[in-house]
């Protein structure tokens, strides 16, 4: 019988995302019948932090990679467990 436990998802942040959460750098994510693609867990990530709009915000405009990989259609991204997404808010300077 094949085992239902799956590994979770690490998120990285970065920059002033990280700043947001108080410099946490990572949080661990379960997946579930409700965490399945990229997307999932971007809103998942929301739900989590609805209390930070700063946070959001950034959010919204980050780029994600995935496995050192950016992602720009998350919905398409099936997550198996085990994967590092990092959380990468726009860069400013001149």
């Amino acid at each position: 019988m094949a085992s239902s436990i799956r590994r979770p998802v690490k998120l990285l942040y970065f920059a002033s995302a990280k700043e947001f959460l108080g410099n946490l750098p990572s949080e661990d994510y379960a997946l579930d019948e409700f965490i399945k693609t990229g997307a999932d867990l971007i809103k998942a990530v929301k739900q989590r932090h609805a209390d930070n709009t700063n946070f959001i915000a950034i959010l919204d405009r980050s780029m994600i990679a995935i496995n050192d990989e950016y992602v720009y259609e998350l919905a398409t991204v099936v997550l198996k467990g085990g994967e590092e997404v990092a959380i990468i808010p726009p860069i400013s300077g001149g």
